[in-house]
């Protein structure tokens, strides 16, 4: 998947974001173009949209959406990678029988000063795209990553199949910015133009609705 990038200063990263209760992550020994590996001369196309250094060229377009090709940035971080111990993935599918518990914890308690899971593996590559909410996808660290987040949820609804399969809490803006209306499994799954639109209820189970696969 390629390593770090090249030495880059900044000031580091701010979870989820500059304000009240955010984590700080301190900057690590990257920061720049991927230097090693497959990806070295990959071009990101998209964003930044939520960037995290000052010398990353605007997006040409106010909505992100404009093509803006860069190399692929990294910053690897210890502190991140600490936050997704199989202790703390294992306790996350042990430790929380409902699924508001379960996702708000793997989202991460930011005023507990707890990352979570999903958040730490994004910022264990960081960078650019990898540490911009928008635009993450454009690593391709990410889809291991989210493979992983997948499997654990996967894992979890496995231990109380009956009772988790359709479990479903939270609204339908990220932490609620905007208020939004309860999430319900009727509601629509929206990809664009990346693919036809589905309800969540029939992305509910790796063996239903489009999907055919399990994890081992």
């Amino acid at each position: 998947m390629s390593g770090n990038g090249a030495y880059y200063s900044y000031s580091g990263v701010d979870i989820p974001f500059p304000g009240s209760n955010e984590i700080h992550l301190p900057p690590q020994q990257g920061g720049g173009c991927v230097t090693s590996g497959p990806f070295k001369s990959m071009s990101v196309n998209l964003g930044p949209v939520v960037g995290l250094f000052a010398d990353s060229p605007h997006n040409p377009q106010s909505n992100g959406l404009g093509y803006n090709p860069r190399c692929l940035r990294r910053d690897i971080s210890s502190v991140a990678s600490a936050s997704t111990s199989d202790r703390n993935t294992s306790d996350l599918i042990m430790d929380y029988s409902n699924i508001g518990d379960f996702q708000d914890t793997m989202q991460g308690d930011f005023a507990a000063g707890l990352i979570g899971v999903h958040t730490a593996g994004h910022y264990i590559v960081g960078g650019d795209p990898g540490g911009d909410i928008f635009t993450s996808p454009g690593d391709p660290f990410f889809f291991l990553h989210h493979a992983q987040i997948d499997r654990v949820w996967w894992i979890w609804q496995n231990q109380d199949l009956k009772n988790r399969q359709n479990a479903i809490a939270g609204t339908n803006t990220l932490n609620n910015s905007p208020p939004s209306n309860a999430t319900t499994l009727a509601d629509l799954i929206d990809l664009g133009v990346n693919a036809p639109g589905i309800p969540i209820s029939s992305a509910m189970s790796t063996l239903g609705g489009p999907f055919c696969y399990i994890y081992l």
